[in-house]
Parts: structure tokens; C-alpha cells; sequence
């Protein structure tokens, strides 16, 4: 690819991570609802009241198909605990950014024997004799990442993610360093400065485009290799 192609192919990912994917979403909802004769105020009512963040949340959410009794009287049995107890359980979500932590009560055992088949997808661990802890990966940002998340680039020129503004240098994750020179001098005027003081990431689709974008000038050669599917 000349570096024209590549400049060219570059201002058009910029642009898309100034476009708005919910916006763009409810349009084609709309679009669709018309063709077929709908009520658009009705469907438009219930774009707007809908909550995008779980549905997100749920879409990329990996499941386990099922939970197997013997599976969960084995977990059960690690607590050693009686029907009657009462088991404090604790939800742990991990995100592409940011991890949570929901505090889901006491249950006892019959109760918690029901969440744990009904959540097959949550990793089940016995953190004390009346603790269970339940894991979850979400492939998406946190509700925080995505009020508070940047990209940028370190003076070493690692390009990093940040929980708020570069300059707080609260450092999320460090992905790779890039050959600062090439970036320099292909990037669209004006991006290396938006770079430097902090790309605003808002949803996984900015999220996914700025790191694919920034790895075709990463240092590492084995990484490049494997973006672009070598």
C-alpha cells in the first residue's frame, strides 16, 4: 500500500471514530420500521428508552451452554456449609476496560444452587467457607471506560489506555510502542496531536478501530504480522 492510499485509508478511520454508532443504528431502525409501514413515533419511543449498555453487555457476554448437577453440588460442597446458611456471594465482571464488582447478597444453598444453573456462563470459585465469588468477561467497556476511557501515546511512544485524562496517568493497559517517526509522517495533519492529548473512546467500535489503526505502526514486526493476518 503507497503511503497515498494509506493516508487516505487513514482519514477515513478517523472519521469513524467521530461518528456516533447508536445513532446510526436507530436511523436504519427507523428506515426498516417505515418500509414496513410501522408506527415510527412508537418505534422511535422505544430506541429511546432502551438500554444499548445491556444489550451490549449481554451480546458480548461468552455462555456456557449448561451446568451440570454434579457440577454445582461439587461447588456447593466446597462451602461446607448446611441448608439454612446463609452464603454471601459477590459478582466480579471483567471488561475489555475495567472490572466490577456487585455485591449479590446471602443466599442459601437451595437459592444459590438455582443462580448457579441459571448462569452457567459465570466461573464459580469458593473464596472462604461462606464466600463464592462469580466471574463473568464481558467484551466491552466498562459503564466507567466508557464515560472516562482515552488512548494515547507515552513519551516512550507506547500507546496506552487510560481511566481518564492522559495527563492523570491512571494507565488502564499498555498495548505496544510505535515507531513514532512513521506515525508522525503519515498521520493526517492534526491526528498526532489529538493522539498525544488523548483519543476519547466511547464504545468497543472506537475502541477496536483506534487500536487497528494504531498497530500497522507498531515497533514489534510479529505484531504487525498478526494484525494484518500474516
Amino acid at each position: 500500500m503507497n503511503r497515498f492510499s494509506f493516508r487516505k485509508q487513514l482519514k477515513k478511520r478517523w472519521r469513524r471514530w467521530k461518528r456516533t454508532f447508536w445513532m446510526t443504528a436507530a436511523v436504519c431502525a427507523v428506515m426498516i420500521l417505515a418500509y414496513r409501514g410501522l408506527s415510527i413515533s412508537a418505534a422511535v419511543e422505544r430506541l429511546l428508552t432502551t438500554n444499548f449498555g445491556e444489550a451490549v453487555s449481554v451480546m458480548g457476554t461468552v455462555k456456557k451452554d449448561t451446568r451440570s448437577d454434579q457440577e454445582i453440588q461439587r461447588l456447593v460442597t466446597q462451602l461446607k456449609a448446611d441448608k439454612e446458611q446463609l452464603i454471601r456471594v459477590v459478582l466480579q465482571t471483567e471488561y475489555i476496560c475495567g472490572v466490577e464488582t456487585e455485591q449479590l447478597g446471602r443466599m442459601d444453598i437451595p437459592r444459590l444452587k438455582i443462580l448457579l444453573a441459571q448462569h452457567p456462563e459465570w466461573e464459580a470459585k469458593i473464596t472462604s467457607s461462606d464466600t463464592m465469588q462469580l466471574n463473568q468477561r464481558v467484551e466491552d467497556l466498562s459503564p466507567i471506560c466508557k464515560q472516562e476511557a482515552y488512548i494515547s501515546i507515552d513519551a516512550a511512544g507506547n500507546l496506552k489506555l487510560y481511566e481518564g485524562k492522559p495527563a492523570e496517568e491512571n494507565v488502564i493497559r499498555t498495548f505496544f510502542q510505535l515507531d513514532v517517526g512513521t506515525l508522525e509522517s503519515s498521520l493526517p495533519e492534526g491526528v498526532l496531536e489529538q493522539l498525544q492529548e488523548g483519543i476519547r473512546i466511547q464504545d468497543k467500535d472506537e475502541y477496536d478501530s483506534v487500536i487497528s489503526t494504531f498497530s500497522d505502526f507498531a515497533v514489534d514486526e510479529t505484531h504487525r504480522l498478526l494484525r494484518n493476518g500474516g
